[in-house]
């Protein structure tokens, strides 16, 4: 089986029908919310549908937090849950999140 084949085919086909999906390229700045500069365009452009349509990845509190937590436990890539488990503070930051969302 040509497989190389075959997906080139496929994604030939998403192409033509303008299905194929591209992501935007978008930097955050902070301080600038709402704004982000596209570098697909080369210009800033308003966000408002992000996961932080609040600006609240931006607030000072949750800088300072972010920067103590990673001076405590470090970075990492993240991974699976299932595979890597996760980090006491990403599970206590999980629960409060739901008990601050109600029932």
């Amino acid at each position: 089986m040509d497989y190389e084949g075959f997906f080139r085919k496929r994604l030939d086909a998403l192409h033509t029908e303008g299905r194929y999906r591209v992501f935007a390229d978008l930097e955050r700045r902070c301080g600038r919310f709402p704004r982000a500069f596209d570098h697909r365009i080369g210009a800033e452009v308003t966000v408002w549908c992000s996961n932080d349509y609040l600006g609240m990845g931006q607030h000072p509190a949750v800088l300072a937090a972010m920067q103590e937590t990673l001076r405590a436990v470090g970075a990492d890539a993240g991974g699976t849950l299932q595979h890597l488990g996760q980090q006491p503070c990403a599970s206590a930051a999980r629960a409060r999140a739901c008990r601050s969302a109600g029932p």
